[in-house]
């Protein structure tokens, strides 16, 4: 009987070792972390919640403003046109598997639709989505160009059928 036990065992211990304990240790440690967060942010936004909000804008901003820092350099972004302004989103949607289409490029004026919302899963119930999106995409277009204004015709969160974005200079 102690045999089989001890087979069982092996094969266990073998099983979890072709896994890799410590990535799984890892994954649960980052769940664990986004379950604790995600609680904070609910309870501060339920009690502070005027406070709590221009403090996720901001972050939100700083957030777009860096990751298009990272996609600059990727794209290879040179100019500060406003069809400039939107590769960095597009890029996003892209990595996220969403539909995304310039619409018109010039150098003052240009618009993108996007089919889904690239911010569905961020902070659910939570918080809206456009309070993320609106600042995250502002940072991102702003980062290109400090004159950049950002319109938002059509919003996928106020039910409309696609986001719109329009960038002006």
């Amino acid at each position: 009987m102690s045999i089989i036990t001890t087979d069982r065992r092996d094969r266990f211990a073998r099983s979890w070792k072709l896994v890799g304990i410590h990535s799984k240790s890892t994954w649960k440690g980052s769940l664990l972390n986004n379950r604790i967060l995600s609680r904070a942010m609910s309870r501060l936004v339920d009690r502070f919640q005027s406070q709590t909000i221009p403090v996720l804008e901001s972050t939100c901003y700083e957030m777009g403003k860096e990751d298009c820092k990272q996609l600059m350099d990727t794209l290879n972004i040179k100019d500060a046109f406003a069809s400039s302004c939107l590769e960095p989103m597009e890029m996003i949607c892209l990595l996220n598997g969403i539909d995304s289409e310039i619409l018109s490029k010039s150098k003052t004026n240009a618009s993108m639709k996007i089919n889904a919302c690239p911010f569905s899963d961020v902070l659910v119930g939570i918080v809206p989505n456009i309070v993320i999106c609106k600042n995250y995409v502002r940072g991102t277009i702003q980062n290109i160009n400090k004159n950049a204004t950002l319109l938002q015709p059509e919003m996928k969160c106020k039910e409309d059928g696609v986001c719109e974005f329009v960038v002006n200079i």
